[in-house]
């Protein structure tokens, strides 16, 4: 089946950055944490900064095979995540479908500005000015505008 979804990760530092763009179906997002298994820092710790400001949401089967993947990434050295979704109603269906965790593990934020404080107060040193995927963005926000034209 064709992969819904972009995104694209970095590590800075011992923070493995993600961002996803659009609607994910479960291939793209099995493919994105593919990704993301390869680039994590495994062995050492490290958090996870998840900006999802430009995600459109996923399919059902694709939220339900996130708890899992969290699993993944704290058996193999993920301190915490932070998570940047829009609004409160995308924050609590991201919440319902995915698993509850408690919030000293996984916070969720509207901000990147937010969400790089609290990581680096859990010793996670990062700053908005660090976030390194604003040319994704601008590339996959020009690339919808042409596709609706």
């Amino acid at each position: 089946m064709k992969i819904h979804g972009h995104w694209k990760i970095t590590l800075v530092g011992n923070v493995m950055v993600r961002t996803t763009f659009g609607s994910f179906n479960l291939e793209g997002t099995q493919a994105c944490y593919r990704d993301q298994k390869k680039k994590a820092p495994v062995g050492t710790p490290w958090a996870s900064l998840n900006n999802g400001l430009y995600w459109d949401m996923s399919t059902l089967d694709s939220l339900r095979s996130f708890p899992e993947m969290r699993e993944w990434a704290f058996k193999n050295g993920c301190v915490c995540v932070a998570v940047v979704l829009s609004d409160q109603l995308r924050q609590q269906i991201h919440k319902m479908q995915t698993g509850h965790l408690p919030e000293d593990v996984l916070r969720y934020f509207s901000t990147i500005k937010d969400a790089c404080e609290w990581l680096t107060s859990r010793g996670f040193e990062i700053s908005p000015f660090d976030y390194p995927h604003d040319d994704f963005i601008e590339h996959m926000k020009k690339l919808q505008q042409n596709s609706a034209a």
